[in-house]
C-alpha cells in the first residue's frame, strides 16, 4: 500500500463507507481506501462499521435482526450532510465492482458481527472475494479478530492479510508467523518509538487514524510505512510525505 490510505473512503468530504466517500477519495487522488464490511441477519455483507444503525439515528436496530431488503432503505447520508440525503449503503459485491471500476486498491476490514457466527462471516467474505475482479496486490484483508484472519489464511494461502491491533504487544507474537501477514496495522495513539522500530524491522507497519501532518512526518521518521487518514488529500499531509519519504 502507499503511505496515504483513505480511511473509510474520504470521510471529511462524504459519509464514511459509502460510494460517495470512495468517489471523493478517487477524485482527490487517493489510490487506496480502507473500507469496513460486516454481516446482516440474512447473511448479506454490508459496508458498515457498526453492528447496528446508530450512525443513522436508529441505535435500537441491530444488523442481526434485518437483511439486505431493509438495509437498502437506509438513508446513509443525511446524518453527515443534507446534500447526501438518500445515499444508499453499499454491499460487498457492489463495493468490489466499484473499486475495480475506479482502479483503486482496497484494504477491506472485516468487522465481525458478534451477534452472528464468526466462521459464517469469514466464509461469506471469502466466497465473495474469490469472484472479485481485483489483482491480488490490490486487495488486502485486515481485522482485529485474528481468529477470523487465521481462518481466512487456512482457506487461501495467497490472500494478503494484515492483523489490526489497538496496542501492539511488547514482543512480536509468534502467531504472526502463522498468519503470514503482508503488513501490521495499529493505533498511532498507543504506538511508541521502540515498538515502531521493532515491528517495522519485520513487517511494514501502518497506523490509524492520523490526521496531523506533524504526526504523519514523525511516524515516517519512526519507520512506519503509512497511515490511514480522514483527509489524505490535504496539501499539508502530502507535504509531510514529500519531506519524509517512506521506503
Amino acid at each position: 500500500m502507499p503511505a496515504l490510505i483513505g480511511h473509510r473512503g474520504l470521510p471529511d468530504k462524504a459519509p464514511e463507507n459509502t460510494r460517495a466517500s470512495i468517489l471523493a477519495a478517487k477524485h482527490h487522488g487517493i489510490g487506496w481506501v480502507e473500507i469496513d464490511v460486516t454481516m446482516a441477519g440474512d447473511g448479506s455483507l454490508v459496508i458498515m462499521h457498526d453492528p447496528d444503525l446508530r450512525l443513522f439515528g436508529q441505535p435500537d436496530v441491530r444488523l442481526a435482526d434485518i437483511g439486505r431488503k431493509e438495509l437498502q432503505q437506509v438513508d446513509a447520508g443525511s446524518w453527515f450532510n443534507p446534500e447526501f440525503q438518500g445515499e444508499p449503503l453499499l454491499f460487498l459485491d457492489e463495493l468490489l465492482s466499484l473499486v475495480s471500476e475506479l482502479q483503486l486498491g482496497l484494504n477491506l476490514e472485516i468487522k465481525i458481527n458478534d451477534d452472528l457466527e464468526t466462521n459464517r462471516q469469514v466464509m461469506a467474505v471469502y466466497e465473495t472475494l474469490k469472484h472479485a475482479d481485483l489483482p491480488t496486490n490490490q486487495l488486502l484483508v485486515s481485522s482485529f479478530n485474528h481468529a477470523a484472519l487465521a481462518q481466512l489464511r487456512n482457506l487461501d494461502n495467497n490472500v494478503q492479510i494484515a492483523p489490526l491491533f489497538k496496542t501492539l504487544p511488547q514482543t512480536i507474537p509468534a502467531s504472526l508467523q502463522q498468519l503470514q501477514p503482508v503488513s501490521v496495522h495499529c493505533s498511532q495513539s498507543r504506538l511508541t518509538l521502540q515498538q515502531a522500530k521493532q515491528y517495522a524491522s519485520h513487517y511494514p507497519l501502518y497506523c490509524y487514524t492520523v490526521n496531523s501532518a506533524e504526526r504523519f512526518g514523525e511516524l515516517l521518521q519512526w519507520g512506519v510505512s503509512g497511515i490511514f487518514c480522514d483527509h489524505a488529500h490535504a496539501p499539508e499531509m502530502l507535504n509531510a510525505l514529500t519531506f519524509h519519504p517512506s521506503e
